[in-house]
């Protein structure tokens, strides 16, 4: 009996994917050519108020400087704790903008909050928000309603399903099938874009711990629970966003563009889905049976939560949160975006032995942590000289985490030129260094260690 339900549950999950497919395909932006990170603004204090980590005008003015460190490549941020007393607080509610955070000449957050999406938007960002579609907590304006109306999952016992603990507050899976059902779904999801019409500007929505879990106490398996989870994603898009996630669901390619952790994704979902139907920033170092060879074979990007400089963060000793950053973003996110643009063949070898070939005689190896094409290396372990390929006009990126005095071979394309203008990219912008020649090919390179260097043609 248990075997039927379940087929009849797989078979209701592929209708509505089958129903929305045609409508979902399209996302709003190219999650594979798009750095997305986090930013943390708040947390409850633990004592009925907030404890700020960043505010709406500081926000800007990092991403103003995260916009020339970055080469202003497309960026899409979403804040973290935006919402009453910060991150995690109050869900299912999410009507309301932290008051803490609003800059003095604001009449209030949520102007403030507008103010900044709007702003950013300047500096090719879209600043968007990290929301909860999943937990419930009993200090939330509308835990009455959803337990009057039996919108939480339950175990078998009839208990409210406890699905972990956050900010001393225990968390209560929604259900999703009923919250659906009862139209509550569509009422969180109407009155936070009638608070915040930017967002449909923005063009996407951060989902997180977005899981799907059996209730048992209501006989719903978490296929059943996936199902309404494809019908939120749906009139998420129908409003104008993109659905992304923390996790990779398998069920949601072609749905969701993107997931925070692609821990699950095995090396024939790589070589079978291009990153531009599904990507993702990382794989979670904390989930050790990963395997985390895949990040270097197709590529990661950077998660930025943890690098945005705060009060209360420990500072190491001679190091800058804008190096930091650079660092991950140089060595993660400018490959990721360079591999992205290639087509995915297949792999060769197992274990740390792999090498995965792309189109155009692309080849990345494990082994010794290269990326070469055509046979010219475009990275070497921490050294890279590779192409941002956002960019319109030829340009090269360089950077070393260890520094180099090296003579590279250039791409084929590169031939032509005879002289090229080398520059440290800044959070002030470029700043020129020198010419260089050009010979046979060939350039020498001498590159400070950490510190990221743009190289342009002189035509």
């Amino acid at each position: 009996m248990l075997i039927k339900k379940t087929i009849v549950q797989l078979f209701v999950l592929c209708l509505i994917a089958q129903n929305t497919h045609a409508q979902l395909q399209k996302f709003n932006h190219d999650y594979s050519q798009t750095l997305v990170m986090k930013m943390l603004l708040s947390i409850p204090d633990g004592k009925g108020g907030t404890k700020v980590y960043c505010n709406f005008s500081q926000a800007l003015e990092l991403i103003k400087k995260a916009d020339q460190l970055t080469m202003q490549v497309p960026k899409i941020i979403y804040l973290v704790g935006w919402q009453y007393n910060g991150h995690d607080d109050k869900y299912p509610a999410m009507f309301e903008v932290n008051e803490a955070l609003k800059r003095p000449q604001d009449t209030n957050a949520r102007e403030g909050l507008l103010w900044l999406m709007k702003e950013a938007r300047k500096y090719n960002t879209a600043v968007s928000l990290h929301i909860n579609m999943t937990d419930a907590y009993e200090d939330s304006p509308l835990w009455e309603t959803y337990v009057e109306n039996d919108l939480i999952s339950k175990k078998r016992s009839g208990d409210l399903l406890v699905i972990g603990n956050y900010n001393n507050r225990k968390a209560y899976q929604i259900n999703y099938k009923r919250e659906w059902e009862s139209g509550w779904t569509q009422k969180r999801i109407d009155s936070l874009l009638k608070l915040l019409p930017e967002l449909k500007n923005s063009g996407t929505i951060h989902a997180d711990a977005w899981i799907a879990r059996a209730s048992e106490g209501h006989q719903e398996t978490s296929v059943m629970e996936a199902a309404y989870q494809v019908k939120a994603t749906a009139y998420w898009k129908k409003n104008g966003l993109d659905v992304t996630s923390e996790w990779v669901m398998d069920y949601m390619t072609g749905y969701v563009p993107f997931a925070w952790h692609f821990n699950h994704r095995t090396q024939e979902q790589y070589l079978e889905t291009p990153a531009a139907i599904y990507t993702g920033s990382g794989i979670n170092p904390d989930m050790e049976w990963s395997d985390f060879g895949l990040g270097f074979l197709f590529g990661t990007s950077m998660y930025g939560e943890p690098i945005w400089p705060n009060k209360y963060r420990t500072k190491e000793e001679n190091d800058t949160w804008e190096r930091r950053f650079a660092r991950k973003f140089y060595l993660n996110s400018i490959p990721y975006f360079f591999l992205n643009k290639h087509r995915r063949k297949y792999v060769e070898g197992a274990g740390a032995q792999r090498i995965a070939y792309y189109d155009h005689d692309l080849r990345v190896s494990l082994k010794d942590s290269t990326i070469s094409k055509n046979e010219v290396i475009l990275r070497k372990g921490n050294t890279i000289l590779l192409p941002p390929v956002w960019k319109k006009e030829p340009s090269l990126v360089a950077y070393s985490g260890a520094g180099i005095n090296e003579k590279y071979q250039l791409l084929a394309d590169w031939s032509a030129f005879k002289r090229v203008d080398l520059y440290k990219i800044t959070t002030g912008g470029l700043e020129k260094v020198k010419t260089l020649s050009v010979k046979n090919g060939f350039i020498s390179l001498n590159l400070e260690k950490q510190q990221p260097y743009l190289l342009k043609p002189r035509l």
